[in-house]
């Protein structure tokens, strides 16, 4: 029984991982100049809501991104394609499973 995932597979995910981290504000900056102004109080509102959504939205996947990557850090293979050796990286934190009410369960 494997005690945690494949270094390999693991450091090819941390590495999608750091570069949607790498985009995720320019993305973003790049939503925001998508502003534009129209004259309308209402329409208006509803655009800006909206950006502000989409916005958060890319914050919030990038703060996810950066949880992923931390937990996935230790089981990586080095990225200079050396072998993990156990005990050298730091201990992810332990992340607990989300409890699911009994309804669910059946």
């Amino acid at each position: 029984m494997p005690l945690g995932p494949d270094p390999s597979l693991a450091r090819t995910a941390l590495d999608r991982l750091d570069a949607l981290r790498d985009l995720l504000p320019a993305a973003e900056d790049d939503l925001l100049a998508c502003l534009v102004v129209t004259g309308e109080p209402r329409p208006q509102r509803v655009l800006d809501d909206w950006l502000d959504q989409a916005a958060d939205t890319l914050r919030a996947l990038g703060e996810v991104a950066d949880e992923v990557a931390a937990v996935l850090a230790p089981h990586a293979a080095p990225s200079d394609g050396g072998v993990a050796t156990p005990g050298t990286a730091p201990l992810a934190p332990v992340v607990p499973l989300p409890t699911w009410p009994d309804e669910a369960r059946r």
